[in-house]
């Protein structure tokens, strides 16, 4: 014989079951969306991030290249050699920061030092790069002499000297030129143990930053001077 409180008490199972049933499901939504939402998120995260790592690497090369172009004789120089300074043929080497080493000294070079002619001023009048006063040493005769250690150094404006680079005797700063108001491009060589190696330092005074590139050119038939003998042709060597 059918039971009535049997059968209420089958149906509120039934419906006690569909509601585990639909909160199951639902808690399983929530867990799949917010994996979904997450995954999303890291990937779209890392995708912005990869285009602003190539947006940034595309400008620092965009200023690499501005930067050689405006240092014909250095890259004539070494062209002339075998060199290829094309779009592509430097490689980053090293990325650098720097503690500031400055102290007050005016620009020690007057009008009628040899070397004066040499200096790099910076487009807005903020002060002069100087790669050769460190290095090379002037006797009344002009005659040259070198220390085996080289500078880039800023006198800024406000009176300031301050040491952008510094290298031992296995490296030379050859040429700099501003690549715009606050970015200055350095080159020269390294001597490693396949030969002598063209280098170029991008610098970013005001972050205190700096990132090496070397070319993929090396040759043994070089010396140290060779460029500096050229470029400084009112002095004798």
């Amino acid at each position: 014989m059918f039971e009535p409180f049997l059968f209420y008490e089958i149906m509120q199972c039934r419906k006690d079951e569909m509601d585990l049933l639909k909160r199951g499901n639902l808690a399983f939504f929530l867990i799949l969306y917010s994996l979904v939402f997450l995954s999303c998120s890291s990937e779209k995260q890392a995708k912005e991030e990869t285009v602003a790592l190539d947006t940034a690497v595309l400008s620092q090369s965009e200023l690499l290249q501005t930067g050689i172009k405006k240092l014909e004789k250095w890259t004539g120089f070494w062209e002339s050699k075998g060199a290829d300074f094309g779009p592509g043929n430097f490689n980053p080497y090293q990325e650098h920061g720097f503690e500031t080493v400055e102290w007050p000294e005016e620009n020690p070079l007057s009008s009628e030092n040899p070397l004066k002619r040499y200096q790099i001023p910076n487009p807005s009048s903020q002060g002069v790069v100087d790669i050769y006063h460190y290095k090379i040493l002037v006797d009344p005769n002009l005659r040259v002499s070198l220390n085996p250690d080289a500078e880039v150094v800023y006198y800024k404006h406000n009176g300031m000297r301050e040491r952008l680079l510094f290298i031992g005797p296995s490296g030379m700063f050859e040429d700099a030129a501003w690549v715009d108001d606050d970015k200055l491009l350095v080159s020269g060589h390294l001597q490693k143990e396949e030969g002598f190696v063209p280098i170029v330092w991008l610098v970013f005074p005001e972050t205190k930053r700096y990132f090496v590139y070397e070319s993929s050119f090396s040759t043994q038939d070089y010396s140290p001077e060779a460029y500096l003998r050229e470029k400084l042709e009112n002095l004798e060597f």
